[in-house]
């Protein structure tokens, strides 16, 4: 039995070494000791001694070092430039968007600032995907409460009010959602109990955003995309059989918790101002020398608007309506229906390719995270749309890459970020749970020699 061992340490030493990936080492070692195992396990049960299985099982494996070298070919990262070269195409799209309705004017101070902006931003998003995004994984918790406490000392000592609302602050509120697929996955396996901490979870940011900020929106918004990755998780069996049984449940709480929060919120908690602006949404016509103007006005627009060609006067008729800010509803009055049918598409392009993305993965914790940044591109894009034409009563809404700011490309390049770390490390990292065990494991096989001492 210790010659077998020592074959096998040997074997898989020198198989390790040949792996370039440190990360992938890990899952490659865990992955042919256990091949190892079970094929000695199948040697003893056909009449050999524990000494002799184990050293065929070892012998049947084939030269280490060439199988190392194949499975240093599998087992590498991999980047996926087809989505650096679409965030690159995206952020100069938006940018034109931007100059083209007048939100920005070439070579002026605000055009300066994005142009940094969207540099700095790049920069972020490289240096995210190089990361392990496993660390989401192993630090999900004091990852999550750290971010909840800066953001509350955020908005408490720094962020400036714009009508009584911490802008500055919406955005960065969608970076809970990565650290809330961190939570689902320490809680996977864990049994109703762990699928009632990850509903516990879920209040803290919606919170925030409702009465922090504070924005209605935006606390919906993080409900929605929260609770459709519980969902994901319980689907796929993340808390077990048991778990998946609750889902019924669950779609039924998703649907009437918003329904008992809007009302809640129209007897208790908004404003007389508030309410006014949802009737006018609901009723334009009754509030057309007010908050229904606007989209009385708009919807005047969008009728003359033609497929190949914007609105006449177009450009001054925006300037007269109040607070229009809306990038894609004003580049379809400047330049025709077709120009804002291929922005959508662009950014239906940009969402299917995340979530296709997102479905590659193997490891859960990576499909976890780009299923949750797919959902907040998707949920700000859809709901992003339906302000800029109408189908929403106005609100403070962002879209992905036309929207300008610091805090918007900054947080876009995140995600993007993020998922292109998941996308590159597809066949690195395997799906386990993250703990420090076999990271010793791997330091022993390296250095045998340190390990006896």
């Amino acid at each position: 039995m210790g010659a077998g061992m020592k074959s096998r340490e040997e074997f898989i030493t020198l198989l390790a070494e040949q792996i370039r990936c440190r990360r992938a080492r890990e899952d490659v070692i865990r992955e042919i000791e256990a091949h190892i195992s079970d094929q000695a396990q199948e040697y003893e049960a056909a009449g050999m001694t524990p000494e002799e299985a184990l050293s065929e099982a070892v012998e049947q494996m084939g030269d280490p070092v060439s199988v190392g070298v194949e499975l240093d070919r599998i087992h590498r990262p991999r980047m996926d430039w087809g989505m650096i070269a679409m965030a690159v195409l995206f952020s100069l799209g938006g940018l034109f968007v931007q100059c083209a309705v007048g939100m920005l004017s070439v070579g002026g101070d605000a055009f300066g600032r994005q142009c940094l902006f969207m540099g700095l931003g790049f920069c972020l998003m490289l240096g995210v995907c190089f990361l392990d995004y496993s660390f989401i994984g192993k630090y999900a918790k004091p990852l999550y409460l750290l971010f909840a406490v800066g953001m509350l000392f955020y908005m408490t000592q720094f962020s400036y009010t714009v009508n009584g609302m911490h802008r500055g602050a919406i955005l960065p509120m969608y970076l809970f959602v990565p650290l809330y697929a961190g939570i689902l996955y320490q809680y996977r396996k864990t049994g109703y109990g762990g699928l009632g901490k990850c509903v516990l979870f879920l209040i803290p940011p919606v919170w925030i955003a409702w009465y922090g900020i504070p924005s209605i929106s935006v606390g919906f918004q993080l409900f929605l995309i929260c609770a459709g990755m519980l969902l994901l998780a319980v689907f796929r069996g993340w808390f077990g059989e048991k778990g998946k049984r609750a889902l019924p449940a669950l779609l039924a709480v998703g649907i009437l918790l918003p329904l008992a929060g809007a009302a809640a919120g129209w007897l208790f908690f908004l404003a007389d101002y508030q309410k006014m602006r949802i009737a006018a949404f609901l009723n334009p016509g009754t509030y057309a020398d007010g908050a229904g103007y606007i989209y009385l006005r708009a919807a005047d627009l969008l009728e003359q608007v033609k497929w190949f060609a914007g609105v006449e006067n177009g450009r001054m008729l925006l300037e007269q309506m109040p607070g229009s800010d809306l990038s894609l509803f004003s580049f379809v009055v400047l330049y025709g229906a077709f120009a804002g049918l291929l922005v959508i598409a662009a950014l239906a392009v940009l969402v299917v390719d995340a979530f296709l993305v997102s479905l590659k993965q193997k490891n859960q914790l990576g499909l976890m995270i780009g299923m949750g940044c797919t959902l907040v591109l998707g949920v700000q894009a859809v709901i992003g749309a339906a302000v800029n034409f109408g189908s929403l009563p106005a609100t403070t809404v962002t879209l992905p890459f036309l929207t300008g700011g610091g805090s918007a490309v900054l947080v876009y390049d995140i995600l993007i970020g993020l998922l292109l770390s998941v996308s590159r490390n597809r066949d690195v990292l395997s799906d386990r749970m993250y703990r420090p065990g076999w990271r010793l494991r791997l330091e022993r096989l390296e250095n045998p020699q340190k390990s006896r001492e």
